[in-house]
């Protein structure tokens, strides 16, 4: 029976974990906050604070740390200090690892950095002892186990044909599409993804402003569009900003490291100058908003 461990388990860590154990893959979580570690004891779940006990008592690890947006550029702190912990415990291992990244990185970033400190830690040779896999992750924060128990697809980007390998096995009882990739093409297609939702959501904040200044119903012209099936309705509902955890932070990181490449990414651009827009106009509401006495 394969287990595998989760490093870092926040909202996609647990629902990671948490959904292998619903397919009957023994999950052993690890953080570094001993009150998140506690709530998932207390649902029956095995959990430690130490990524070597974790990385030892599994055949496949998942790296879930955060990866947040600073300066509107990528912070991997938190994943190279995860990192280096993972190589550390895996100098200790005399059997095969498969190492799998679900943190959102920019293109390249597994290749370039996080393998170098793997091989760097453990003193083992990417490929040949250990495996390492690109494995995006595409949940909602509200719902997020259900979507991962249900995905949309399933995206391995594979260092090697046997990292790839061991990687599908383990979603062999999903019913899904399961799409094999390099690294590079798996972290694109997840900053991909979220910026077309981004985008969406700036184009329709546009076309709300428009309908406003032309007094016509947003709703009904946005809800008219979506019942195109290429549409949708998800990001067509104008006159608010995109928040959250994932999508603000993706298309800053994204749009910085696009520039860094001498590219003038300007649709990219637009509908982050869009959303800071409505954010500011938020911010000013709430602050002329009258307070309630108590």
């Amino acid at each position: 029976m394969v287990r595998i461990s989760i490093i870092g388990s926040g909202v996609v860590g647990k629902a990671t974990g948490q959904g292998f154990r619903k397919c009957g893959i023994q999950s052993i979580f690890c953080d570094i906050d001993r009150m998140k570690l506690e709530g998932i004891k207390a649902e029956g779940c095995e959990a430690t604070q130490n990524v070597e006990e974790a990385v030892k008592a599994s055949e496949i690890s998942f790296i879930c740390v955060q990866t947040p947006t600073f300066k509107e550029r990528i912070d991997l702190s938190h994943i190279r200090k995860a990192t280096e912990q993972v190589g550390k415990a895996l100098r200790e291992k005399d059997d095969y690892h498969l190492v799998a990244i679900r943190s959102t990185v920019l293109p390249t970033t597994t290749r370039r950095k996080i393998i170098p400190i793997l091989e760097r830690y453990s003193g083992l040779k990417a490929s040949k002892d250990f495996g390492v896999c690109y494995n995006p992750e595409f949940m909602r924060e509200a719902t997020a186990l259900e979507d991962f128990l249900n995905p949309w697809r399933i995206v391995i980007g594979q260092l090697d044909q046997r990292s790839g390998d061991e990687l599908e096995e383990l979603y062999s009882t999903f019913n899904a599409p399961k799409i094999r990739a390099s690294l590079e093409e798996a972290e694109m297609i997840k900053y991909v993804s979220n910026m077309f939702l981004t985008t969406k959501i700036s184009f329709f904040n546009e076309i709300f402003a428009i309908c406003k200044k032309l007094r016509l119903d947003p709703n009904l012209i946005a809800e008219a569009t979506a019942l195109d099936p290429r549409i949708g309705k998800y990001g067509i509902y104008g006159g608010r900003p995109f928040r959250g955890r994932c999508l603000p932070k993706d298309l800053e990181a994204f749009v910085s490291f696009i520039k860094d490449m001498k590219l003038n990414p300007k649709i990219l651009d637009s509908a982050l100058s869009i959303n800071r827009r409505l954010c500011r106009a938020e911010e000013i509401r709430s602050r002329k908003a009258p307070r309630t006495r108590p």
